[in-house]
C-alpha cells in the first residue's frame, strides 16, 4: 500500500488530471439520469399473485386506471346538468394524449350498452346515446340501468348519488405526473358548486410519489451542507470541511455517471440513495483525515522535519496505515450491497447496484485522488495543529466509553446488551409488513380524501382477479364453465367488503333474460354452449367488437372475474382468498386452470417475500460480512464478533418500526439493508487501530484509551454526520417513506455506533482473539481480499395539379350506386383480428337484392363456421321510410328472434364495419366536397369530406365525419377514414380487388375490404368469392316465412 501511495504522490499532476477528466466525463452522463416510478418494479415477478396479475393485465388491460367520481350535492345523478357533465368528460377523455379510448367506460361511453328484451327479441342500445333532457328521457335511463345491475356501483352507485368515467392510461413520457395533470386539467372545466368531483386510482399515487421524490434535488444539497458544517465542527479546519465532501461529491458523481451510461435508473425508493453515498464518503474521509493529522502532528513533534515534508510523509503514512483498513471495510461494504442482485424484487437490485458502485467509487478516490490532493495543500498552520490537538467534547465522550472497557464495566455492558437485545428481538417479531402504496402518504393529503370517497361511494378502488384459462378457445362458453364463474360471483357476493364482481357470465345471464321475454326465471346461464355461442354472436349484431374485451379474450379461452374490494386490509384479503381458493377448488374442471391476482394480491404476494426475503437479505450481508472480516484478519471469532453490532442494529430498528408503528415495506427493508452493509465499518476500524496500539507495545488500558480517543472519535463523526444528512428527510412533509427513512437511520447509527463502541470492544476484550491481542498479521493482501468481495457479490410526397371534375354530389352518387346490383351471391370470410393480433374466423354465404324502390337492399347472411354458430341465420330489410328489420334464426333454440331496428352505426354481423359502411350511406344525408385529388396504389382519385346533414345523420351514423379516395375510372370507394361524434378518428378502411361484377350496369365489387378501429386496434377483414351477380334470385328467399321454414 505504501508503495502505491508513494506512485501516487509522485505523479499526484497526472492523478488529479485524470481524476478530474474521469468525473468531468462523467458529470456529463447526468443528463440521461432518469427516476423511474414503475410499480412492477418492486413486486417479485415470480410469485403467483403476480404472475396472475401480468397475464390478467396483458389479456384484459386495466394497468394504469383512474376513476372519476361526479357526485351532485343535492339530489342524484339523473339531472341533464349532471349527465351533461358525465358526457362531457367522457368526450374529453376520447380526445386526451395516452388514454387507451377502447377502456373509457360511463354513462355516456359507447362500450356501456343497455341489453333489453321483448316478447319476441333482443335489444342492444348505448345506455346514454345523448343527454336525456326531459323527465321521461331521465326516467327511461333510470330503467335501462335497473335492467342492466351489471353496471350498478360501476358507472352509477346503486344509490344513483354518484356517476363514474373509468379510464385507462397508457404509461406516458411525462410519467404518472403526466397523466394526473391530463385527468385534472380535464375535469376542472366541469367542477362547480353544484358537484363534487374526486379522481382515484392507482396512477394518482404514483404520481405523488413521482413529485415527492422529486425533492430529492433540493433535499441532497441540504443534506451536503449539514454533512460539511457537522465536519466542520469535528475538526475546525478547513480541510476537515473540504475534503470529505470532495470526496462524496466526486463518489455521487460516478456512482450517478456510471449508472447513466448502463442506463439504470433510479425509482423511488432509491432515490435517497445519494445521501447514503454522501455519508459512507465522508465517513472513510473522516477516518483518514483524522488520521492524517494524529501522523503530521507526531511528525512535528518527534522530528526536525519541515513543515512540506512532514506533510507529505503524513499524507503517505496516514493512507499507509489506515488505507488497507479503509479497503477492507468498504470491500465488505460493496460485496454486502451487491449481493442484493440475487433478490427478485428489481428496486433492491438497484439499490444493491447503485450502492456497491457508490462503495467502490468512494475508494478508489480516496485512494488516489485524496492523497494527491492533500500532498499539493499547505501544511497545517501551527493554530490547526493546536485545534486538532485540543481536548473537545468529542474526546471526552470517547474517553469516558473507554473507561467502560474495565472488567466490570464490560459485564455490565454485556449484560445490559443482552436484556436491549431480547427485548428488541421480541418487539421486532411483532412488526406489522404493510406494502399499500396508499399508506406511504399522509392520510390528510387530497389525493388519499379523494380515494376515500370514490372508495365509499363506488364499488371500490382495490381490485382482485380471479382468472380462468382453457385449454382451447372457447372453453370459456362452455356452460359448466359459466355457471362456475357465476356461482364464484355469487359467493363473492356475501362477503360485505366485496363491492361488486363482474364477468362474461353476467352479460350471458342477461342476454338469456331478455331473449326470453325478460323473464326473471331465465336469469341463468343456458345448458346449451352452441345457444350461449348463438347469443354472443346475437349480440355482436348490434354490439361492438371489443364491448367484452375486458372480460373474456378474442378466443374465448381465457376469462376474468374482476371483483373491486372496499378493504385493502392484509389481514382480511389473506382470509378473503383462503376462502375463495376453498370454495372454487375444482368446481371449474381438471380442464380449466383459476388463479388469483389483482393489486390487493400483489401486497400479499409483496408482503409474503418480504418476511422470507428480509431473512434472507440480512442473512445474505451478515454472511459476507462475516466471511470476508474472517478471511481479513485470520479469526472467525472476530468475523462473528462483528457481526454483533449489525444485529444488535437490526433489532433494535425493527423494535423501534413496533413501537412507532413503523410498517415493514419495500422503503423500509431497503433502509435495513443499508444499515446492515455500513455498520461493520466502525468494527473494522476500531479493530484494526486496537491492534496497532498494542503493537506498539502499549498497554491494554492505554491502547483502548487511544483506540477510542482515535477511531473511536472518528466513528462518532461518522455516525453524526450520517443522521444529520438524511434527518434533512424528515422536513418531507406528507411523504412516510422520506419520514421512516430519517428515523431508521437515525436509529441504525445510533445503535451501531454505540455497539461498536461498547459491546463489540467488550466481547473483544473477553474473547482475546489472537489477531488483535497474539500479533498475527492479516494473511491476505488487500488486493486479494478486492476479488473475493467481487466474487461473494457478484454470485449470488407534392400533390398532383387538381383537373376538371364533376361535382362533389356527382361523385357521391355515382360512388353510392357503383356496388348495388340488382342482387347477388356469394362466400365470404371474415377475419376478426383483435389489438393483440388474436384472430377469428367467420364463414358465411351471403345473397343480397334490391328491392323495387331500387334504393333499398335485402341481404341474407347464413353462417357456415365456426361450428357453434353454423346455420345461424340473418335477414336484413332496408326500409328508406321506417325502421329496418333485422331477424336472426337460432339453431340452437330452432327459433327466429327479432332483433331492434338497427341504427347505421351498428355493427354488422360483430365485424369492424357498421350496416351504413355495408348498405351504403345516402347521398342526400350528406353534405360533400372534393378537397383534393391524389393516386392511391397508382389510381387516381377524389379525395371527398362528407358531413352530416343534420344531427339526427350523425348520430345514426355514428360519423361527424367521413373522407374518403373515390377511383376516378369506377367511382370505387378504395380507402376511407371515419371520425366519430367528437371529431376523433374512429376507423380507416381499404379496399383492393376491384372486379367488374355486371358490366352491362357497371358495377363493381371490392374482393377484399378491410376496416380498423383506430382507437381499439381491432381490424376486420372481409374476402368475398364465386361472386356472382344480377342472377335473378327469388325474392321469397328474403321473406321472413322463408326464414321460418329453417325451424
Amino acid at each position: 500500500m505504501q508503495s502505491f501511495v508513494e506512485f501516487v504522490i509522485r505523479n499526484r499532476i497526472t492523478v488529479l488530471v485524470l481524476t478530474a477528466l474521469v468525473t468531468l466525463a462523467l458529470l456529463t452522463q447526468l443528463r440521461n439520469l432518469s427516476v423511474i416510478i414503475d410499480p412492477d418494479e418492486t413486486l417479485p415477478q415470480g410469485h403467483p399473485f403476480v404472475a396472475a396479475t401480468n397475464r390478467v393485465e396483458a389479456l384484459f388491460g386495466s394497468k394504469y386506471t383512474v376513476v372519476i367520481a361526479v357526485s351532485p350535492r343535492s339530489g342524484d345523478v339523473f339531472q341533464e346538468p349532471v349527465l351533461a357533465k358525465v358526457r362531457g368528460i367522457t368526450a374529453d377523455l376520447l380526445a386526451a394524449p395516452g388514454v387507451v379510448t377502447s377502456s373509457v367506460a360511463s354513462l355516456a361511453a359507447r362500450r356501456a350498452k343497455s341489453i333489453t328484451g321483448a316478447d319476441d327479441g333482443l335489444s342492444v342500445r348505448p345506455l346514454m346515446d345523448k343527454v336525456p333532457r326531459s323527465a321521461a328521457d331521465l326516467e327511461a335511463l333510470r330503467r335501462r340501468l335497473d335492467a342492466n345491475p351489471v353496471f350498478a356501483d360501476m358507472i352509477v352507485s346503486g344509490d344513483g348519488a354518484t356517476a363514474a368515467i373509468i379510464v385507462e392510461f397508457r404509461k406516458a413520457d411525462d410519467g404518472f405526473t403526466g397523466i394526473e395533470r391530463t385527468v385534472r386539467g380535464l375535469v376542472a372545466p366541469y367542477a362547480d358548486e353544484t358537484v363534487d368531483i374526486a379522481v382515484a386510482g392507482q396512477p394518482l399515487f404514483l404520481a405523488l410519489l413521482e413529485r415527492y421524490s422529486g425533492r430529492m434535488v433540493f433535499l441532497v444539497p441540504l443534506s451536503i451542507l449539514i454533512i460539511g458544517l457537522i465536519h466542520f465542527e469535528a475538526f475546525r479546519t478547513l480541510q476537515g470541511l473540504v475534503l470529505p465532501l470532495v470526496t462524496a461529491l466526486f463518489a455521487l458523481i460516478w456512482a450517478l455517471g456510471l449508472m447513466s451510461i448502463a442506463r439504470v435508473p433510479l425509482d423511488a425508493f432509491n432515490a435517497t440513495t445519494p445521501i447514503l453515498i454522501l455519508a459512507i464518503a465522508a465517513g472513510h474521509a473522516v477516518q483518514i483525515l483524522k488520521r492524517y493529522y494524529e501522523e503530521y502532528a507526531i511528525l512535528r513533534r518527534d522530528t526536525a522535519l519541515d513543515p512540506v515534508e512532514a506533510n507529505r510523509l503524513a499524507v503517505l503514512r496516514s493512507i499507509g496505515r489506515i488505507g488497507p483498513v479503509m479497503m477492507a471495510a468498504c470491500l465488505v461494504a460493496a460485496g454486502s450491497f451487491m449481493s442484493l442482485v440475487a433478490f427478485d424484487i428489481k428496486t433492491i437490485r438497484t439499490f444493491g447496484v447503485f450502492s456497491g458502485v457508490g462503495v467502490v467509487s468512494i475508494l478508489i478516490i480516496e485512494l488516489t485522488f485524496i492523497p494527491a490532493l492533500r500532498s499539493l495543500l499547505p501544511p497545517p498552520g501551527l493554530r490547526e495543529t493546536e485545534r486538532q490537538g485540543a481536548q473537545t467534547p468529542w474526546d471526552r465522550l470517547a474517553l469516558r466509553m473507554a473507561g467502560w472497557m474495565a472488567p466490570a464495566g464490560r459485564r455490565r455492558i454485556l449484560l445490559f446488551a443482552a436484556v436491549f437485545t431480547a427485548a428488541a428481538a421480541g418487539l421486532g417479531s411483532q412488526v406489522g409488513i404493510d406494502n399499500a402504496l396508499r399508506t406511504n402518504f399522509f392520510a390528510g393529503l387530497d389525493t388519499r380524501q379523494e380515494d376515500v370517497r370514490v372508495n365509499a361511494r363506488l364499488a371500490g378502488t382495490n381490485t382482485l382477479y380471479v382468472l380462468i384459462e382453457g385449454a382451447a378457445d372457447d372453453a370459456i362458453k362452455a356452460p359448466r364453465v359459466l355457471k362456475a364463474m357465476d356461482a364464484t360471483q355469487r359467493f363473492l357476493a356475501d362477503d360485505p367488503k366485496v363491492g361488486k364482481s363482474v364477468s362474461i357470465a353476467d352479460h350471458v345471464r342477461r342476454i338469456n333474460r331478455a331473449m326470453n321475454g325478460d323473464d326473471p326465471s331465465f336469469d341463468t346461464i343456458p345448458d346449451s354452449g352452441d345457444l350461449i355461442s348463438q347469443y354472443l354472436l346475437l349480440y355482436a349484431m348490434s354490439g361492438e367488437p371489443g364491448d367484452f374485451d375486458s372480460y373474456v379474450d378474442y378466443g374465448y379461452r381465457n376469462a376474468v372475474i374482476a371483483v373491486y374490494v372496499k378493504d385493502e386490509d392484509s389481514a382480511y384479503v389473506e382470509g378473503l382468498i383462503g376462502r375463495l381458493r376453498a370454495f372454487v377448488g375444482d368446481r371449474f374442471g381438471p380442464d380449466v386452470r383459476v388463479s388469483i391476482g389483482g393489486n390487493v394480491t400483489a401486497m400479499i404476494a409483496l408482503t409474503e417475500v418480504m418476511v422470507r426475503g428480509q431473512i434472507e437479505k440480512i442473512a445474505v450481508i451478515a454472511s459476507i460480512v462475516f466471511l470476508i472480516s474472517s478471511i481479513l484478519f485470520r479469526s472467525l471469532w472476530i468475523g462473528l464478533l462483528i457481526l454483533v453490532p449489525l444485529v444488535m442494529t437490526v433489532l433494535a430498528s425493527l423494535g423501534l418500526m413496533q413501537v412507532a408503528g413503523i410498517p415493514l415495506n419495500v422503503a423500509t427493508s431497503v433502509t435495513l439493508a443499508l444499515a446492515v452493509g455500513i455498520g461493520a465499518d466502525y468494527a473494522i476500524y476500531l479493530t484494526y487501530r486496537l491492534r496497532e496500539h498494542l503493537a506498539q507495545g502499549e498497554s491494554e488500558d492505554e491502547a483502548v484509551r487511544n483506540t477510542f480517543v482515535s477511531a473511536g472519535k472518528a466513528i462518532l463523526f461518522v455516525a453524526t454526520a450520517v443522521s444529520g444528512g438524511y434527518a434533512v428527510l424528515l422536513g418531507s412533509y406528507g411523504f412516510h417513506i422520506h419520514i421512516w427513512i430519517a428515523v431508521l437511520i437515525g436509529t441504525a447509527m445510533l445503535i451501531s455506533s454505540l455497539s461498536a463502541m461498547t459491546v463489540f470492544p467488550a466481547l473483544l476484550l473477553t474473547v482475546r482473539p489472537g489477531f488483535v491481542f497474539g500479533g498475527a498479521k492479516a494473511s491476505v493482501r488487500p488486493a486479494t481480499l478486492g476479488v473475493l468481495m467481487l466474487a461473494a457479490g457478484l454470485s449470488v410526397m407534392a400533390p398532383p395539379a387538381r383537373a376538371e371534375a364533376p361535382t362533389a354530389e356527382t361523385i357521391a352518387r355515382m360512388n353510392f350506386a357503383v356496388g348495388r346490383v340488382l342482387d347477388s351471391g356469394f362466400t365470404a370470410t371474415f377475419r376478426l383480428i383483435n389489438g393483440s393480433g388474436q384472430e377469428r374466423l367467420r364463414e358465411t354465404r351471403g345473397q343480397t337484392k334490391l328491392r323495387d324502390n331500387g334504393v333499398d337492399s335485402m341481404r341474407l347472411t347464413r353462417f357456415l363456421a365456426p361450428a357453434d354458430v353454423k346455420d345461424t341465420t340473418i335477414l336484413m330489410i332496408e326500409n328508406s321510410d321506417g325502421e329496418d328489420d333485422i331477424w336472426i334464426y337460432l339453431p340452437a333454440l330452432k327459433k327466429v328472434r327479432r332483433l331492434a331496428a338497427a341504427n347505421k352505426r351498428d355493427a354488422f354481423v360483430g365485424t369492424d364495419f357498421s350496416f351504413g359502411d355495408i348498405i351504403g350511406h345516402k347521398v342526400q344525408d350528406w353534405t360533400h366536397r372534393v378537397v383534393r385529388e391524389e393516386a392511391v396504389d397508382g389510381q387516381p382519385c377524389f379525395v371527398m369530406e362528407s358531413v352530416p346533414v343534420t344531427a339526427d345523420v350523425q348520430s345514426s351514423s355514428g360519423y361527424s365525419r367521413r373522407i374518403g379516395w373515390i377511383r376516378k375510372d369506377n367511382h370505387v370507394t378504395i380507402k376511407a377514414q371515419f371520425f366519430d361524434e367528437a371529431g376523433q378518428l374512429l376507423k380507416t378502411f381499404g379496399a383492393s380487388d376491384v372486379q367488374l361484377v355486371d358490366a352491362e350496369r357497371q358495377r363493381w365489387q371490392p374482393m377484399r375490404m378491410e376496416s380498423r378501429n383506430e382507437q381499439t386496434g381491432h381490424r376486420t377483414i372481409i374476402e368475398m368469392r364465386d361472386f356472382k351477380a344480377s342472377q335473378g334470385i327469388d325474392p321469397a328467399v328474403f321473406s321472413l316465412r322463408s326464414l321460418e321454414r329453417l325451424q
